[in-house]
């Protein structure tokens, strides 16, 4: 039986048969927008009408077919369908549903299931008929419209997309047909510049055939998202227009010479528009490509689809991230395992720093679902979760003035609004008496630790070096998996589950040093902003310091033996080791192993487990000794005695700038400042230690994982989650094949290394989808690229230089072999080029029309509106374009 889908129908059934557009139409009129009256065909009459032809397995055959090009298929489908009969069932059915339209003309569109959804829009690929008036002829384009699901263009848009599994099901759409005057489509955020605070109207008089075709060039309108106001507009000539013909045919007329300059719509209709847009944003959940038109004043909406550029969500749950701090630790790309690692430890340490500062257990277990997700993942960076760290600081007392401290230690550069701020507390910490009382009583606990912190951290390094010097003896490499992870679990128990100290100090260092940054911007602002860090240089009990200055102290000894310098220095890294092993410089030979021996966990980028430390790799210390040779880095008594005279002259000028009672609290907070660092840089050390550790266990996990067969190379364990490497131990993983998985994470991490998203991003709802992670780039002006030679308005990014290939239309050569396409304009007939070309560059047509939306979603780098482009380039001429800024430069 066929199914007719009507405004009336129930929503499961709409969205199961309805088609794409159907169902958009469906939605916009259950929630009353002006919408024109519209039955739809379901996309199941295609197939009853083939299986009562017996020709559905014919069509299967043809459509999966490896042997036939796009075109040849085309024109089988075409031929076949247009063959095919209605019963009289269906005829019967259609003239009751069709009885009220019988005396207006109607649209009939096609509408595939697969249609304007948010990842394939088949922006112009599926074809519709206007004006159509009469059964017979509605026929026709209701077998026309199934046919154009199986044209050359959709079917190369499907091969591209994977999309080829099954026969495309389309729906047709019956509508009346409204006569603009005036017509369009509206974005409802603007997806060049990835922002949704901006819409875009483009508009023509007349039809809107001609706008979204390429035919006609609009008016572009950029309104305010929220109050519909005009921010931008761009009016162009306008010296013609489409109107209504008959069955379809539609006729071209001049526009009056009053019109030609003068804006499509008024402020009224575009306040309208923007009424409309976000009416209907508000049920589609997201950024939306709407057709419009104007007619006697009154507006319709003709159809909607998501917008499938990447524009932010304005709905959701709110997440800001920042790695302005957190880069230094894990700078560019970090690999699975290492961020899987970290994201666990930060969970644990801050349950604990709860624990320690006497939270009850029941507000703990209540805060664990941010206490778990403090930090993030984007493109292979990590990032702090921010709000997240807002309401673990929320706990203590002087959340206001803490949380000025958090962003201090943290370098972010922007401070989080008041009104975010008081929002993100947990709701145990809210302003509520009981909150109050927890407050004051986790604060009296935070002021005693401030009193015994000294004490508190010396018998963690005690305690920590203890168990510390066992793990660090172990030869891991002659361990197998097993083994290895059972010491792995020892060492979570033993040092990771009793962080205590250093968090603590971590918080009061937070607090110390932002009272102490804040009153030396208060009090000797006029000292400079470097002041304060000098004043805290010199310290010579910061262990972290001491691997550098025996560096320096041993560069200094082995350069007042000449033999032994020129073997240094003219003997490749990698050799050193085995070169010094073999030669008399026995004493200078043990002095690195003993180096090695103690500090063989440092490294560059230490806490990324994938980066091979000095013990894994000699060759890393003699290059950082061979740079103090060369660059007679080699006494350390200069080194140390230029930090006290840095520390002695900023004392100097303290003393000189501050009396009474303002010097007196500067000292006390200079004090426990200094205490802090100290503590905190100390205590650091430990972690460095520990992640020197657990890289020794994972790399040497990951060799007997070679062994056994489950990796292909020990270094193929970092693209592991850390739940994966343990699943695999325990027998709780879902996938086994674990060297497919680090294939498909392998490929991705090389996509990442040319990414790299902006320092602080603000997401809603699912953080990796339809959110923006880079700024938007501004549309460039001619005269700031004096290396230009033209400009467009960028439409999909990528930077590509080749030659290029001019075709104005199919009587052109149209064969392509990756140069970059050029031509004066293109509608939806031109996809099926795109594949075979570099990039894409269009004289005529704006950011809006059917084939720059697919260009955008193909990934193919694309310009358009580049004016005197087929005038400048000729086919062979060699370019270099950039789809972002919308700049053509002229190599030869």
């Amino acid at each position: 039986m066929t199914l007719f889908v009507f405004p009336h129908s129930t929503f499961n059934f709409s969205e199961r048969f309805a088609g794409g557009k159907g169902h958009q139409l469906y939605l916009l009129k259950k929630n009353k927008l002006p919408v024109p009256d519209f039955f739809v065909l379901g996309h199941n009459l295609f197939s009853e009408t083939l299986k009562a032809a017996e020709r559905e397995e014919l069509f299967i055959q043809t459509f999966q077919s490896s042997e036939l090009s796009a075109k040849e298929k085309e024109q089988w489908f075409e031929k076949e369908i247009m063959a095919l009969e209605f019963n009289d069932t269906f005829e019967a059915q259609f003239d009751r549903a069709y009885a009220p339209f019988k005396e207006k003309l109607v649209s009939v569109r096609s509408s595939a299931a697969d249609e304007d959804g948010s990842a394939h829009s088949f922006a112009g690929m599926l074809s519709s008929y206007l004006y159509q008036k009469g059964k017979d002829a509605i026929f026709d384009s209701v077998k026309r419209c199934w046919a154009s699901g199986f044209s050359e263009r959709s079917l190369v848009y499907r091969r591209e997309n994977n999309l080829m599994s099954e026969l495309p099901r389309v729906a047709v759409v019956i509508q009346e047909m409204i006569d603009p005057d005036t017509s369009g489509v509206l974005f409802t955020g603007d997806p060049i510049k990835g922002s949704n605070q901006r819409m875009l109207v483009n508009a023509v008089f007349g039809v809107g055939e001609g706008l979204v075709s390429g035919l006609l060039e609009g008016d572009t309108f950029v309104l305010d998202w929220v109050t519909g106001d005009v921010l931008e507009e761009t009016l162009v000539t306008k010296s013609e227009f489409l109107t209504s013909g008959l069955q379809g045919v539609q006729k071209k007329e001049i526009l009056s010479k009053e019109k030609q300059e003068a804006a499509c719509l008024s402020k009224a209709q575009l306040k309208a528009l923007a009424i409309a847009g976000q009416k209907i944003e508000s049920f589609t959940h997201g950024a939306q490509d709407i057709e419009w038109a104007f007619k006697d004043g009154e507006l319709y909406i003709l159809q909607t689809r998501p917008v499938t550029s990447n524009i932010p969500r304005r709905e959701g749950l709110l997440y800001i991230w920042d790695n302005s701090n957190i880069v230094e630790s894990y700078g560019g790309l970090t690999l699975p395992l290492t961020f899987g690692f970290a994201h666990y430890v930060y969970h644990q340490v801050y349950v604990q720093f709860c624990e320690v500062l006497m939270v009850p257990a029941k507000q703990i277990k209540s805060m664990n679902f941010f206490l778990k997700d403090m930090l993030g993942l984007f493109y292979g960076r990590v990032y702090y979760n921010l709000l997240n760290w807002y309401k673990l600081t929320s706990i203590l007392p002087g959340y206001k003035y803490n949380r000025k401290f958090m962003e201090t230690m943290m370098g972010t550069h922007h401070t989080l609004a008041d009104e975010i701020a008081e929002r993100v507390r947990p709701p145990a910490y809210q302003k509520t008496f009981m909150a109050k009382v927890r407050k004051v009583f986790t604060g009296g606990k935070f002021l005693w630790y401030h009193f015994t912190i000294q004490s508190f951290v010396d018998n963690f390094l005690k305690y920590f070096y203890s168990v510390y010097n066992v793990y660090r003896r172990t030869d891991y490499a002659q361990m197998d998996a097993n083994s290895i992870y059972a010491d792995y679990q020892d060492l979570e128990q033993k040092l990771l589950w009793k962080w205590h100290a250093p968090i603590i100090n971590d918080f009061l260092c937070m607090v110390h040093f932002g009272i102490f940054r804040g009153i030396t911007q208060k009090w000797l602002s006029k000292l400079g902003d470097n002041f304060p860090n000098e004043l805290l240089a010199g310290d010579g009990k910061l262990e972290s310091a001491l691997p550098t200055k025996e560096l320096i102290a041993m560069a200094g000894e082995f350069t007042k033996k000449t033999d032994l310098t020129e073997m240094l220095l003219e003997t490749p890294n990698e050799l050193l080791m085995e070169k010094l092993h073999q030669s008399p410089h026995q004493a200078e030979y043990a002095k690195i192993q003993d180096y090695i021996d103690r500090y063989g966990f440092r490294c560059m980028s230490e806490m990324k487990l994938e980066q091979k430390d000095l013990s894994m790799d000699s060759s890393l210390f003699f290059a950082f000794l061979k740079n103090l040779i060369h660059n007679q880095q080699t006494d350390l008594e200069i080194y140390e005695r230029r930090e006290r005279e840095l520390r002695a002259n900023a004392e100097a000028l303290l003393e000189k700038n501050l009396s009474g009672l303002k010097k007196l609290v500067y000292k006390w907070s200079l004090k426990n400042a200094r205490l802090a660092v100290r503590n905190r840089e100390n205590t650091r050390f430990c972690r460095t230690r520990i992640y020197g550790v657990v890289r020794k266990m994972f790399f040497a996990i990951g060799k007997d994982f070679v062994r056994l067969g489950v990796l292909k190379k020990s270094e193929d364990i970092f693209y592991l989650q850390l739940a994966e490497l343990k699943g695999a131990l325990e027998g709780t993983n879902t996938v086994q094949n674990l060297a497919a998985l680090v294939e498909l994470r392998r490929a991705e991490y090389a996509s990442y290394e040319s990414q790299e998203p902006d320092s602080r991003l603000v997401t809603r709802g699912p953080v990796y989808y339809k959110n923006q992670h880079w700024s938007a780039p501004e549309l460039p002006d001619l005269k700031d690229f004096p290396d230009a030679d033209l400009i467009g308005l960028g439409c999909c990014p990528g930077v590509i230089e080749g030659p290029v290939k001019v075709i104005m239309g199919p009587e052109d050569d149209l064969t392509l072999k990756g140069e970059i396409l050029v031509t004066m304009r293109t509608d939806p007939g031109w996809i099926p080029l795109y594949p075979s070309a570099k990039a894409l560059l269009v004289e005529r047509g704006g950011l809006l029309s059917h084939s720059a939306i697919v260009a955008r979603e193909m990934g193919l780098p694309t310009i358009v509106g580049i004016k005197g482009l087929t005038k400048t380039l000729k086919t062979g001429m060699r370019i270099r374009m950039d789809g972002t800024l919308g700049t053509i430069t002229i190599i030869s």
